[in-house]
């Protein structure tokens, strides 16, 4: 048999400490990794503000255009991330009167509770708005 030299047993050493050391780094780095993925994706979770809208039959383009103006004009407060105002349409026929919706998304409930509902931008619009309407539906979901 062949005796092994202090050389060998050194590089032998080097070598195992390099690959653990690598394999510590990687394990840690992916286990870092998917907490900072899991994270994020709770993160990204949105809360959706979703109103529905039967408008009295009465109301005239030019008050439909002043609601909608005004439904854009909630994009101004702090902490609406997304705003859409738009018409039905779907062909299935089952909105049960309401014409129009009116989607927002939070990040945070807090966004919507304490800085959206009572600020001045909105009171204005439900002063405007609530007086056009037959029903509102309000739903808020997290996506």
């Amino acid at each position: 048999m062949k005796k092994i030299g202090v050389t060998d047993r050194l590089s032998f050493l080097i070598l195992a400490v390099f690959y653990s050391i690598t394999f510590l780094v990687g394990f840690f780095h992916v286990t870092n990794q998917k907490t900072t993925d899991r994270t994020h994706r709770s993160d990204s979770k949105k809360l959706i503000h979703l109103v529905l809208i039967q408008f009295q039959p009465s109301i005239s383009s030019s008050d439909l255009q002043l609601v909608s103006d005004g439904a854009y004009s909630l994009q101004q407060i702090e902490g609406v991330e997304e705003l859409n105002f738009g018409q039905n349409t779907s062909p299935e026929g089952l909105n049960k009167g309401y014409t129009h919706s009116l989607t927002m998304k939070f990040n945070k409930a807090v966004d919507r509770d304490s800085i959206y509902l009572p600020h001045p931008i909105h009171q204005n619009f439900v002063k405007l708005f609530v007086p056009l309407t037959e029903s509102v539906l309000v739903y808020d979901y997290w996506e």
